[in-house]
């Protein structure tokens, strides 16, 4: 079984003594064998846990990380319910009047509206009096002094038309003078001057 040297009585071969010890762990070149480590671990005895120690003081914080590169753009969501109806707002001012438009075309013409009622009888009009002066007709409102001009007689003169075939003889009109003689005139006796007589014309 490997040992370690004991001094004083291992002289001259303490160097193996020591190197046989070694190797049960080592290797040769100084490394811990797995082997060993396995069967130290398995020998071991776990104790109890022991208590929780303290909470250690929080330690600076360290230097920030650079920004990573932007990430691929998510999906849409789902469109959200609408939200409530705002109040409404206050009336603005009134803007500046608009150039007048063009003139539309004209309409067609609406059918006729019903008759309306017959108004009142109006007061009677006053009577006139028409004449003819020497250029004029005339007409006056019947108790006035002054005569208003309608129409001149020149207007209502038209051309001379030809003259018309001669009538079939009839009775005449005959005005008896203060110069006729009864008695050579054919006239009765004691006929007045200025009596319309009618006779047939010889």
């Amino acid at each position: 079984m490997a040992r370690l040297p004991v001094p004083g009585e291992d002289g001259g071969v303490w160097g193996e003594i020591l190197n046989e010890y070694l190797s049960v762990s080592h290797k040769t070149d100084g490394s811990i064998k797995e082997e060993a480590l396995e069967e130290a671990v398995s020998n071991l005895t776990v104790g109890p846990t022991g208590p929780t120690g303290p909470t250690g003081p929080t330690g600076p914080v360290g230097a920030s990380g650079a920004t990573g590169s932007q990430g691929a753009e998510g999906p849409s969501g789902a469109t959200g319910p609408t939200g409530a109806t705002g109040p409404v707002g206050s009336t603005g001012a009134t803007g500046a009047t608009g150039p007048q438009g063009a003139e539309g075309p004209t309409g067609s013409t609406g059918p006729q509206g019903m008759t309306g009622p017959q108004g009142v009888a109006g007061n009677d009009g006053r009577e006139i009096e028409v004449q003819k002066s020497s250029t004029h007709v005339q007409w006056r409102y019947v108790g006035d002094s002054a005569w208003i001009d309608l129409v001149a007689l020149t207007d209502l003169t038209g051309p001379t038309g030809p003259t018309g075939p001669t009538g079939p003889q009839g009775e005449g009109v005959l005005i008896v003078g203060s110069s006729w003689n009864p008695a050579t005139d054919g006239l009765p006796a004691g006929t007045p001057a200025g009596t319309i007589i009618l006779r047939r014309k010889p």
